[in-house]
């Protein structure tokens, strides 16, 4: 290809000398000299066919990853997925997620992550060693907790956030307009005894700022270099919890300013939530007293979104011990209550999630609905003073649907459900329905339903089914009741796939019901 120097130089050759002259002394040929000669600009056109897309593509993958949060490692953030809902080719999303991760091969796990710290100027990763599994695990997992290739996905979550985030920019920042945490009080967060890694693009982190003890600290001034380095860093953990996917994705179109995820942190939460009733349904039997078993029970619900079970997989009872800070026998526990009442499968040995067909999707909720109008009926014919508890979990779902969580929305309203069973004065109707919620959570968390879109709907028939209980009006909430019921199975079947929801079979099991 010809520069434009050069054509210029040989159409200013052919003023003192003929075509064939020329040509002969350039090597060009004269079809080409003579077209020069009738452009009146010589520089470089836009050569045609197909222009290259990666770049915009690679962008495009990038948001869409960024914002996933713990849901990269289902099938809606498939390759395929990806490529149907961008219009791309799926080789080329493939190459735009590849660009973002590691392969699978250089995923080894034997750590775990316990910071993540984010803010201007500064970006903190830590992990530390774990000891060995102590029991055999599942094929094609790593270190007992999450197989291979979530891990994989996971880490193009936090890469693409990022990115996404604009991290690679903070150098170019004027310290004045940005800074929100001081960079001491970020550097505090290292201590312990563990491995760090530390993006640190204006240079803020002299050896001696760092008193973290046996800590051991790396520090990437490059962002490219840092983004490297912490893929490694992250091939090397048994888990990225959900929770942190979570937090990292809602922080991206704030620069990722204020993340801070902490293990520590994550185990007071568990904790906390082990002594506290507000937000919580009790297990099998309504007691005034819930055991350790019956709140890991309950709290399995956050581990399986935490580390992106998926049917079949298996539990790993001595990972799922140290992060509730429990003993391992009371896990142990825990999960063989969950088989026996078939929570969990254990027909292949130790606890598995269970495989789950629509079908036994749409079973549980036609048994759900056809309970729940029992409880509806005996709940209108009892005085007012039964529907104290019921109006303050119903506070509960209006307070939760503004966050536009899924998971709080979602709890807040089994929570209200709940409280609709245990103030029918049904005991053995609030039972059935208690153990039904209990696998209805479960079906949720390993099916990975998002009702978050639908919390408007929820707040405005728990509303309904209220007043008209406060009215006595038995008729009217049963109606709401059915209409609730049947548009939480229909999101469900938009978020499957209208191909894997059998309509007849539903009108079938609710029909007969009315």
């Amino acid at each position: 290809m010809y520069s434009p120097e050069f054509r210029r130089e040989a159409v200013a050759a052919l003023r003192t000398s003929t075509l064939a002259e020329v040509a002969l002394a350039t090597g060009a040929s004269p079809t080409s000299l003579r077209r020069w000669a009738n452009r009146s600009d010589l520089n470089d056109r836009p050569r045609s066919g197909r222009p290259p897309i990666q770049a915009t593509a690679d962008q495009v993958v990038e948001a869409l990853v960024a914002t996933a949060g713990a849901r990269i490692s289902g099938r809606d953030y498939s390759t395929r997925a990806l490529a149907d809902a961008t219009g791309l080719s799926q080789s080329i999303v493939s190459r735009s997620v590849r660009s973002l991760t590691l392969p699978v091969t250089e995923v080894a796990g034997g750590r775990e992550l316990v910071l993540v710290a984010s803010g201007f100027p500064m970006v903190i990763v830590g992990t530390r060693s774990v000891e060995p599994a102590d029991e055999a695990v599942g094929a094609g997992q790593v270190g007992g907790s999450v197989p291979p290739r979530r891990i994989q996905r996971r880490i193009a979550g936090i890469t693409a956030a990022l990115r996404s985030a604009g991290v690679g920019r903070w150098g170019q920042r004027f310290d004045s307009e940005h800074r929100q945490v001081p960079t001491a009080e970020l550097v505090e967060l290292i201590r312990g005894d563990a491995d760090f890694l530390v993006f640190d693009p204006l240079g803020e982190v002299p050896g001696g700022l760092i008193t973290g003890g046996e800590a051991r600290v790396s520090v990437c001034t490059d962002f490219t270099e840092f983004l490297e380095a912490l893929k490694v860093m992250l091939a090397g953990c048994e888990d990225i919890p959900g929770a942190l996917l979570d937090l990292v994705a809602a922080r991206v179109r704030h620069g990722l300013e204020g993340v801070l995820w902490r293990e520590s942190a994550q185990a007071e939460l568990t904790e906390s939530s082990i002594t506290s009733d507000s937000m919580e349904i009790s297990s099998w039997l309504p007691k005034e007293t819930r055991s350790i078993t019956e709140h890991l029970a309950i709290a399995l619900r956050e581990e399986i979104i935490d580390s992106a079970y998926e049917p079949g997989d298996r539990i790993n009872p001595r990972l799922l011990s140290r992060r509730m800070r429990v003993p391992r026998a009371s896990v142990d526990a825990a999960l063989r209550r969950m088989v026996d009442d078939k929570l969990l499968d254990g027909s292949r040995g130790g606890a598995r999630i269970p495989l789950i067909t629509t079908v036994d999707v749409l079973d549980l909720y036609a048994a759900r609905m056809a309970i729940g109008e029992v409880v509806l009926r005996s709940l209108a014919l009892r005085p007012q003073r039964y529907l104290v508890p019921v109006q303050l979990a119903l506070r509960q779902v209006e307070v939760s649907a503004p966050t536009r969580s899924g998971i709080d929305v979602e709890d807040a309203d089994l929570h209200f459900q709940q409280e609709l069973a245990r103030a029918s004065g049904l005991r053995e109707s609030a039972r059935t329905f208690e153990a039904v919620t209990l696998r209805l959570r479960l079906f949720i968390s390993v099916l990975q339903l998002d009702y978050s879109p639908a919390s408007d709907r929820i707040v405005s028939d728990d509303r309904a089914i209220f007043r008209a209980l406060s009215r006595a009006d038995a008729k009217t909430a049963v109606e709401v009741w059915r209409g609730k019921v049947d548009n939480a199975v229909r999101h469900m079947a938009g978020l499957l796939g209208r191909r894997r929801f059998d309509q007849q079979l539903w009108t079938q099991l609710t029909r007969s019901l009315g």
